[in-house]
């Protein structure tokens, strides 16, 4: 019994071995795999905070130009010189004249 105890033994050793051998390079190969995903996501991750970085800075300088926009407009509104403003705006933005007024606009021809 025991010779036939050890040849069972060697049986099973040498499929154990030859599992191993088969395994083993798809172990290395999963762990690799592994590795190389785990770079990938940490590298996108680094470039989009990055990204997410600059937009937020950009928000921030749009917000702080909004407010010096909104506080010159109170400002403005809560000045006395309000008709002034708007006779500026009129003529200026909206293209409006003083009557007898005449205005000359120069035409490219190119």
């Amino acid at each position: 019994m025991s010779s036939r105890g050890r040849s069972t033994e060697a049986v099973l050793s040498s499929k154990k071995k030859r599992e191993g051998v088969v395994f083993e390079p798809l172990a290395w190969f999963a762990a690799f795999c592994l590795v190389i995903y785990s770079v990938v996501v940490i590298i996108s991750q680094q470039v989009q905070i990055v990204r997410l970085k600059q937009e937020k800075n950009e928000i921030g300088e749009q917000i702080t130009e909004a407010r010096q926009q909104n506080d010159e407009y109170t400002r403005m509104l809560a000045s006395d010189d309000e008709a002034a403003y708007m006779e500026k705006v009129a003529v200026e933005k909206l293209g409006y004249a003083y009557p007898n007024e005449r205005r000359f606009y120069v035409v490219d021809t190119h």
